[in-house]
């Protein structure tokens, strides 16, 4: 072990602060309410389930304010980039082409060193380098991944538990990756629950709530297991383990995972690939590829990038609704971003039973998912809404035409498309008013006045996004009504 890693690891050792027995019985009743909160799969109406949302936080409040006096010293990772760069060339990267640079208050990114062409590779990766689940597998927490379900069926989990156990192991061989990772993230993990009101009308409310639960489930969870299970015990986790320290591994995970080909190419495994994860992201094409023979990734610049110009990537086609609750970032120049519009058939409808066995028919999903975005509508979109517009004796004639008829009747049909626009139009302005501020206010909040907190910002950068698209779907129905 080098000097500077020496050094890197008395630091953290003296950091390290061990949850006293007497601590860890205090938590224990906190831990098996939340446990026990966030498990329960009852249908809530809204309010039920923001009320319960106020509960499960404050019972994680009270775990918090216990556990603070015994936090692991995240990574500062301001003074370490030597020492990675010197980690990431004697495990053979290359990365001649680009270097690390802060592109604003503690954001890094990478920066072209030299003018580098379009289609040229930027950074090959092997995957000695990478923490993936095949390397958890191989750890010491392969034992406990081969006998313990939730970890066998959850890879990003597997990623976050072999994360936090590396981190926990000073001599790892992963110490000058770990050293550069954020010590704090944008993803929800990290808002309060006001902050989260922000997003009390946006569609992405229902992900934020599953994630949430999800996590402080598991935190509860593994909590439990280094309590009691003994090879659990013996991993040495438990003494430091925090729903801080957790959610600091799941970010890292969620952040920063890529899902790579296996070595015999058969599967995907789930994978943090160090140096790739410093690329930011802007409107592109993919252009990383995986080579088994080399067992290393290539990515390749999809244009061209001068010297000094920050490098980029194209993460893929999401949403800023995804990128926001699993990256921790809006991209407000996003020309892939969708909005998802919950829409079905009532079951109160009387037509319900005919509607349905026409979708069955034609092969039109009955519940989704849908989205609206800033181009044209989709067919399947147009299609459904068609369908849960008709009269009864409408969708007898389709029942009793030839699928092909019925299918051409139902897309080249003026009136079933002008009826199905004024639904739209109606049901989008409804969405609109629902969010209680205009487009033009939620842009005065950002430029005119400064945001309680950075994620205040972007939960208004994502409600305006969500109301463009909303506000185009409107002007698109009004136009095409006319």
């Amino acid at each position: 072990m080098k000097k500077a890693d020496k050094e890197a690891c008395n630091k953290v050792l003296q950091g390290m602060k061990k949850i006293p027995r007497k601590t860890k019985e205090q938590l224990k009743p906190l831990v098996q309410k939340l446990l026990t909160k966030c498990s329960d799969a009852k249908a809530l109406t809204k309010k039920a389930e923001w009320d319960e949302m106020k509960e499960i936080f404050e019972l994680l409040k009270a775990v918090q304010d216990i556990e603070k006096n015994y936090q692991a010293p995240l990574p500062d990772r301001t003074s370490n980039w030597e020492r990675f760069y010197e980690w990431c060339t004697e495990s053979g990267a290359d990365f001649k082409s680009v270097e690390v640079a802060e592109i604003s208050d503690g954001n890094y990114g990478l920066k072209a060193v030299r003018d580098i062409k379009e289609d040229e590779p930027f950074l090959v990766i092997p995957r000695k380098l990478m923490m993936s689940e095949m390397s958890a597998k191989n750890s010491r927490l392969g034992p406990l991944i081969n006998n313990n379900p939730i970890l066998q069926h959850m890879p990003n989990v597997q990623v976050a538990m072999h994360l936090l156990s590396e981190f926990l192991n000073p001599k790892s061989f992963w110490s000058p990756y770990i050293s550069i990772l954020p010590s704090t993230f944008s993803t929800i993990l990290y808002f309060s629950l006001e902050e989260i009101k922000e997003l009390q009308k946006s569609p992405a409310i229902d992900e934020v709530f599953k994630i949430l639960r999800s996590v402080i489930r598991q935190y509860s969870y593994f909590f439990q297991l280094f309590e009691y299970d003994s090879y659990g015990k013996s991993l040495n986790i438990g003494p430091y383990f925090t729903f801080d320290l957790y959610r600091w591994a799941v970010s890292c995970t969620m952040t920063r995972q890529n899902f790579l080909p296996s070595p015999d190419g058969h599967t995907q495994v789930t994978s943090l690939v160090p140096l790739f994860d410093m690329c930011n992201h802007i409107n592109g094409k993919l252009s990383t590829d995986f080579n088994l023979e080399k067992n290393s990734l290539i990515s390749y610049s999809f244009k061209a990038f001068p010297k000094d110009s920050e490098v980029y990537m194209f993460y893929g086609p999401r949403s800023n609704a995804e990128f926001l609750v699993h990256n921790g970032f809006v991209y407000s120049e996003n020309s892939n971003d969708t909005l998802e519009i919950k829409l079905g058939i009532s079951k109160n409808d009387p037509l319900c039973i005919l509607k349905n066995e026409l979708c069955t028919k034609l092969n039109i999903s009955l519940n989704g998912p849908f989205y609206l975005s800033n181009e044209k509508l989709s067919t399947e979109l147009l299609r459904f809404l068609s369908v849960n517009v008709m009269k009864s004796d409408e969708i007898e004639r389709l029942l009793n035409d030839k699928d092909d008829i019925a299918e051409d009747l139902l897309i080249e049909s003026a009136d079933f498309k002008k009826r199905a626009l004024s639904f739209l139009k109606d049901r989008v302005n409804l969405l609109l008013k629902s969010y209680g501020s205009t487009i033009e206010e939620d842009e005065d909040l950002l430029t005119q006045s400064v945001p309680e907190s950075p994620h205040q910002q972007l939960a208004v950068q994502l409600r305006i996004c969500e109301k463009k698209i909303l506000s185009h779907t409107y002007e698109y129905c009004v136009q095409n009504l006319a």
